[in-house]
């Protein structure tokens, strides 16, 4: 199915949602729901759907480039602000209902399109384009698949790198031009790399600390290809395993492994993150483990269904996740290990595929 195809389909089941939602016509402000529903790829847009046509807002900038990447809407080339111009066509269109991204506009924005969109009902709306998202199509599971096959490519490239006197700070840089060098578009975030006790940080920003013998290094990293994401982590170990690591190791892997197998339509995202976590509380990790199993991953490196025990979706063939338990002991070493799966009709498809067991252990200089 050819591009403008697509983005057609995607807008007609969006349309098909209008009914339960109460609106007659949705104004999408999310850059990535825009580029979902369009194809457009540009900056400085809007799309707004109504059940009979659809207009996509932007400015002269990017006029041509609307008329190159888009197929089967109408392009208004605006002179006056977004919303202006969005109320205006609102008006035109004679939406009766008018449904905003409530998660994406701002009081102020909302403010000047009610000025505008003025006799026309402005209703706030939440999720009704990300839930669609949720699924992928061919087209972007293999641009997910090439996300991901570069983002390994490149860390096996640079695990020579990993040696003593190396920084985090380079390492990070190293893996981030590689991947580009590759052919990602960019990273698909700026990588994470966390050496020895700084692995505890979830989110450890890379810093000037050396990795010396005997240090775990966790890296988190992903590639970003014709706009969709990769995402995984790794631990690796310079010669040796520190001892608090032979112990969490195992017992992550275990949890993931077993979480994984969980993966199938039908199955609820708080069931799966529940496998994992209760896994580790067996093994007194419980206080340790203080995020969500894991996120969507597409337009977007986190986006809908989140693994978690708060959140109710059930996975569908098409949905594209991650699975990445971890536990942090703060002060001494944390160990997380991320795959990207597939969840396909008959289960899943983990889509990554470096190493992971049995430990990787680098031979220093």
């Amino acid at each position: 199915m050819s591009q403008p195809d697509m983005t057609l389909r995607r807008r007609d089941r969006l349309v098909g949602r209008f009914r339960r939602e109460k609106v007659d016509a949705l104004l999408v402000t999310n850059v990535h729901n825009v580029r979902y529903l369009s194809g457009f790829r540009g900056e400085d847009s809007a799309l707004l759907v109504t059940r009979g046509r659809t207009f996509l807002l932007t400015d002269a900038r990017f006029t041509e480039q609307a008329e190159a990447e888009t197929r089967g809407l109408r392009i208004i080339t605006r002179k006056q602000g977004m919303m202006r111009a969005a109320g205006v066509a609102a008006l035109k269109a004679e939406a009766g209902r008018l449904g905003v991204e409530a998660e994406n506009m701002t009081l102020t924005q909302e403010k000047e399109l009610r000025k505008w969109a003025r006799h026309m009902e402005v209703r706030q709306t939440c999720g009704m384009v990300e839930r669609l998202r949720m699924v992928k199509d061919a087209t972007e599971i293999a641009a997910i698949r090439r996300a991901a096959g570069i983002a390994e490519e490149a860390f096996r490239l640079i695990l020579p790198q990993v040696r003593p006197g190396k920084t985090e700070r380079e390492l990070a840089l190293a893996l981030e031009r590689a991947m580009v060098d590759l052919g990602a578009d960019a990273p698909a975030f700026p990588a994470i790399v966390a050496a020895g006790e700084r692995s505890s940080m979830p989110h450890a920003v890379p810093t000037g600390r050396r990795i010396r013998s005997g240090d775990a290094v966790l890296f988190d990293w992903g590639a970003r290809w014709q706009f969709y994401h990769s995402d995984l982590t790794r631990v690796v170990f310079l010669d040796r395993i520190p001892a608090i690591f032979q112990r969490l190791y195992p017992v992550v892997l275990a949890a993931q492994r077993r979480a994984l197998a969980s993966v199938r339509p039908g199955r609820g995202v708080r069931a799966i993150d529940t496998v994992a976590r209760a896994y580790l509380k067996a093994h007194r990790h419980g206080k340790h483990f203080a995020h969500g199993l894991g996120h969507g991953v597409g337009l977007e490196i986190h986006e809908a269904p989140g693994l978690s025990p708060r959140q109710d979706y059930r996975l569908k063939a098409g949905m594209v996740i991650t699975i990445e338990p971890g536990v942090y002991v703060p002060g001494q070493g944390g160990v997380r290990i991320e795959d990207l799966v597939l969840v396909t009709r008959n289960g899943h498809e983990v889509l990554t595929s470096t190493q992971k067991s049995p430990e990787l252990v680098l031979s220093g200089p």
